[in-house]
């Protein structure tokens, strides 16, 4: 009996001490983390210059995105507006509303998949026989958004790219972005 309340009151006493220096420990790592997070806030740089803290640090933000400015044309072609929505649907693999969410729900971990595709940006809108806009990102700053609209027996197409590089919204690469657009939506190119 006696050696039980000694091996007790032992391990109670080491246990005490383990606990203290445990704390200790955990103050010190939770002081470093605080001034760490405190010099990236920059929150410790009043009155000191703009962008740089106290301790001579440069405070961090986030980057700035690019400005952007937006090329668009507008042509005919000779397809009903489903056929063409659904060529260019198809071709620049656009998703939909719809599809997006079936993506989601469908298991438990599609959520990373839906939420890698809604990452580019989607756009959808769907009037079955009358009017379709479709778009997303195309890199890591440009994007495109086409809208198909009944016209007779044709469509009007109507294409947007944005992007913050001139030489993308200009010239060739305009050019050839556009005829493919056409070609995709007449049938000529699958």
């Amino acid at each position: 009996m006696k050696k039980i309340l000694i091996t007790g009151a032992v391990c109670a006493l080491l246990t005490g001490c383990a606990g203290t220096d445990l704390a200790a420990i955990n103050k010190n790592i939770s002081d470093t983390a605080f001034s760490v997070s405190k010099t990236l806030r920059g929150s410790d740089s009043a009155g000191s210059t703009p962008g740089v803290a106290s301790n001579g640090m440069p405070i961090l933000s986030p980057a700035a995105q690019p400005s952007t400015a937006n090329a668009d044309r507008e042509f005919q072609v000779p397809v009903d507006v489903d056929t063409a929505a659904a060529r260019l649907k198809r071709y620049y693999k656009f998703i939909s509303t719809e599809e997006l969410e079936r993506i989601r729900t469908r298991d438990r971990n599609s959520e990373w998949s839906a939420s890698a595709i809604a990452e580019r940006n989607p756009v959808w809108e769907a009037s079955p026989g009358s009017y379709y806009k479709m778009g997303n990102d195309r890199g890591k700053h440009d994007h495109l958004d086409i809208e198909i609209e009944k016209n007779g027996a044709g469509s009007r197409v109507y294409v947007t790219y944005k992007s913050p590089y001139p030489e993308h919204l200009s010239g060739s690469s305009f050019d050839n972005l556009i005829t493919r657009i056409q070609q995709v939506a007449a049938g000529k190119v699958r």
